[in-house]
């Protein structure tokens, strides 16, 4: 059996370092059920569009994505501008198929429940080391879900905390980051601008913050999102 991988990611020089993980695998094949699975890596995207592109005129096993693509504001179709939870979203309806692991230097549990509670096979972070990755792809092709244990940690230890911050305060904070105003925020997020104003204020409050300038400070300090200055 051949496994048809697709590599996702904003950054070329991760999705090489993926690529060379991968390859480097012993015996470059992957352990799926009782059959030994050899690999093919059928392509490496940045953007939605060519994400897109490659899963409709590819049979794809497995998605490797990066929570984070390279997206596009000025194009009309809205699913150029689309990464994260929204276009997990719309990859899992589009494609049921396809065994999709985010990989994403978020570690907030709130975001990784929300990214598990959509259907995808995997959540890691971005220090993952070879072996750790094979074990991933492993435990996906025998349809199973598989979280990073200091991931799972994280979710058990603040399951029903009413001071975390919530799947979509979070994503209102990240795109924020990203230099987003609450106006192309809401048209993302497909929410008014007054819901996306009120995900920032309880955020800040959460935060313990009263200014712009201080969550902004605070975000930047605790390495939660990639700031796009």
């Amino acid at each position: 059996m051949t496994v048809n991988i697709a590599i996702a990611h904003e950054h070329k020089l991760i999705r090489c370092g993926i690529k060379s993980l991968i390859n480097n695998m012993t015996g470059k094949k992957l352990s799926a059920g009782n059959d030994d699975a050899s690999y093919s890596i059928i392509n490496d995207v940045s953007t939605p569009a060519e994400l897109v592109n490659t899963l409709n005129k590819n049979h794809i096993d497995l998605l490797l994505l990066g929570y984070s693509l390279n997206t596009n504001e000025k194009k009309s179709s809205p699913l150029a501008s689309m990464d994260g939870y929204n276009l997990v979203k719309w990859l899992r309806n589009k494609y049921p198929q396809i065994k999709i692991v985010v990989m994403s230097p978020h570690r907030h549990a709130s975001l990784v429940r929300m990214m598990l509670g959509s259907g995808i096979s995997g959540y890691i972070s971005m220090d993952i080391c070879e072996k750790t990755l094979e074990r991933v792809m492993n435990s996906v092709l025998n349809n199973e879900v598989y979280v990073e244990n200091d991931l799972m940690r994280s979710l058990l230890n603040t399951h029903n905390n009413p001071n975390e911050i919530s799947p979509k305060e979070s994503e209102v904070l990240r795109l924020l980051c990203q230099g987003l105003s609450l106006t192309r925020i809401a048209s993302r997020m497909n929410l008014s601008i007054k819901t996306v104003s009120a995900h920032k204020l309880r955020a800040m409050d959460k935060l313990a913050v009263e200014s712009d300038c201080q969550l902004y400070f605070l975000l930047s300090r605790s390495g939660l999102f990639d700031i796009k200055l």
